[in-house]
């Protein structure tokens, strides 16, 4: 019997139920996230003064830092880039600000993906709708993988190169497309809800 890739993505997040221990490599977080909004209520955080260059995160490697604090109680800005594969399941869509920013987008909504997906811890200092998105730094890769993102759409993709990006102005996270693994039905455009 053959399963369809969507069905087995499924399956070995319903399978994944305890999030690994953390240990000295790894600074993770449990979550709680809505499976149809993607609302982060406690985020898989990652400490961004101690996380270095080769630690790992939830499975994936921390490619490069490029952090600071402008005091010594400010907030970390700045971004971590995490190597491995990384396959989410979600809605493809524009960018929330479009027309002004016409880069394909993907909102992670299914909680096991969200499980996923290192985060910085929430901040009261910045506002964060707690979403968990991301645009693609290669957006032709993205139109002749998924099309275009003007009907948006679910879909199973895995991504390489998550860049978790936090700033005291709008910044969003980025991360290169690697594979479309399922495409499914049209969905609405969940990031233009703010």
């Amino acid at each position: 019997m053959r399963c369809s890739p969507i069905v087995m993505v499924l399956f070995l997040a319903a399978c994944w139920t305890d999030a690994p221990a953390a240990d000295e490599a790894s600074e993770e977080g449990a979550v709680a996230a809505s499976p149809t909004t993607g609302m982060v209520t406690i985020a898989n955080v990652f400490d961004p003064a101690s996380v270095q260059p080769g630690d790992t995160v939830l499975g994936l490697r921390v490619e490069s830092k490029n952090m600071e604090q402008v005091s010594e109680d400010s907030l970390w800005i700045g971004e971590v880039v995490f190597a491995g594969d990384l396959v989410v399941q979600g809605v493809y869509q524009y960018h929330p600000d479009w027309p002004q920013v016409t880069t394909p987008c993907f909102h992670v909504i299914d909680a096991g993906s969200v499980a996923r997906v290192p985060r910085f811890a929430p901040d009261d200092r910045i506002a964060e709708d707690g979403k968990i998105w991301f645009c693609f730094v290669d957006p032709d890769v993205a139109l002749d993988l998924l099309g275009t993102p003007e009907q948006p759409r679910e879909a199973v993709i895995a991504v390489d190169y998550y860049r978790a990006r936090r700033d005291v102005a709008d910044t969003f996270d980025t991360a290169e497309l690697m594979e479309a693994i399922d495409l499914g039905p049209a969905a609405y455009a969940t990031l233009r809800e703010r």
